[in-house]
Parts: structure tokens; C-alpha cells; sequence
């Protein structure tokens, strides 16, 4: 891999993951693609509350921002890498998509089975 692009691999990652989430949610219709409004305040929350802890992580010296030649580097605040916020909101799309989606797997099971 050439040297430039190295910095932005975990980024890419992030997005290219992101995009697959979404391409989900499109197919199945579980979050944003179902209900784009609720999807996005339940998601602003959670990550708002991620950032909150991670925060609060940051000032007790707790976490702290390793060194990576996969990230970019750039900054939000101190010790707060700008992915951060992009990761937090993978794991929070990813887990409304997969309790979404064993509602609809157990929904339909429900409904073989009466």
C-alpha cells in the first residue's frame, strides 16, 4: 500500500463498513431507511452520550489516543481522533440494524409457527 494512503486506512474502513450498514438497513428497512427521523435522534443520543464517556475518559486520564500510522492524525480535541465519533456511530447503527433485525427474524418465526 502506498505510504500516502496509509493514514486514512481506518477511516476508509470505517466508512466502507458504514456504507455496508446502510446497505442493510436499505434492504431490510431497520433503521434510517425505516423510519429516517427516529433512527437519527436515537443515534445523535447515543453518540452523544458515547462522546460524553469518552470525555470523561479522556479528563480522568483513562483513554487516551494511541499512536497509529492507520489514522489520519487529525484531531477533534485532545486525545479525541477524528474517527472517533465516525466509529461511535458505526457501533451505534450497527446494533439498532441487529436488533432490528432479530425483531424481524423473530417476527417472522412468530408468524410461521401460529
Amino acid at each position: 500500500m502506498p505510504e500516502f494512503f496509509e493514514p486514512f486506512t481506518y477511516l476508509t474502513i470505517l466508512l466502507v463498513v458504514l456504507v455496508c450498514m446502510a446497505l442493510c438497513d436499505w434492504r431490510w428497512k431497520l433503521a434510517f431507511f425505516l423510519d429516517a427521523r427516529r433512527a437519527a435522534v436515537l443515534s445523535a443520543a447515543v453518540v452523544a452520550a458515547f462522546l460524553v464517556w469518552d470525555a470523561l475518559g479522556i479528563a480522568t486520564g483513562s483513554f487516551f489516543r494511541g499512536g497509529s500510522s492507520y489514522m489520519t492524525g487529525v484531531v477533534l480535541a485532545p486525545e479525541m481522533p477524528v474517527e472517533e465519533p465516525i466509529f461511535l456511530f458505526f457501533l451505534t447503527y450497527l446494533t439498532i440494524n441487529l436488533t432490528a433485525g432479530a425483531r424481524l427474524l423473530l417476527d417472522a418465526r412468530g408468524r410461521r409457527s401460529a
